[in-house]
């Protein structure tokens, strides 16, 4: 359970609670899988996202690892008011402590729309069952697009958790950066840059 459901420092849930699902699987040949349901509650049960994913991880030495995969996200009605998919495959790298990927996307959101995203996560235990973590992407439009996107789009997170036996509890700040859509802003200062979304999010989990 968690205060909002954010995702490259959007809300999609309208900052509305929501619970999620997550079950994954780790082959000791090193392929794995996963899936997760985030859902929330408006006039009734609905439905925010559903992702699932495919990859193979192996390691290349004691402290780096190599990954790459498939992950297929759809969203309900709730976001967007219509269903919304896209399909992503990545390929990263990991350390002890930090972790980056590249991940392209045919069709993100749209049949037409490709992009790329290249992120960067960190987490480090500071005290026994203390956890900080950071997370910095750069979302990039290729091809042609439209007057009301940007080429590039950063988020960002900072956070922190607390595990408590089988239980969590986290706390988040995250947010987004972009420049100004060439439709809403004058041509002399269509590079300016402008925040968006930034909020705190804090959330309980339980492992089984």
């Amino acid at each position: 359970m968690q205060s909002d459901y954010r995702f490259r420092g959007h809300t999609l849930s309208d900052g509305q609670p929501v619970g999620s699902v997550t079950v994954s699987y780790d082959d000791p040949s090193g392929f794995y899988a996963g899936g997760m349901l985030v859902g929330t509650i408006d006039d009734g049960p609905e439905l925010v996202a559903a992702q699932a994913s495919l990859g193979y991880a192996r390691r290349l030495t004691p402290d780096l690892s190599i990954d790459g995969g498939v992950s297929r996200t759809e969203y309900g009605d709730y976001p967007f008011g219509r269903n919304v998919h896209y399909t992503e495959v990545y390929l990263g790298l990991a350390t002890r402590n930090l972790t980056t990927r590249v991940r392209y996307s045919p069709d993100y959101y749209t049949s037409d729309w490709e992009t790329l995203y290249v992120e960067l996560d960190g987490g480090l235990e500071v005290a026994p069952e203390l956890f900080v973590n950071a997370h910095v992407g750069q979302l990039t439009y290729l091809g042609d697009i439209g007057p009301y996107l940007v080429r590039h789009n950063w988020d960002w997170r900072l956070g922190g958790s607390r595990r408590f036996g089988p239980w969590g509890v986290h706390l988040e700040a995250s947010g987004r950066v972009a420049k100004e859509p060439r439709a809403s802003a004058p041509p002399r200062n269509g590079d300016r840059l402008q925040t968006a979304g930034t909020a705190l999010v804090i959330g309980v989990t339980r492992a089984f």
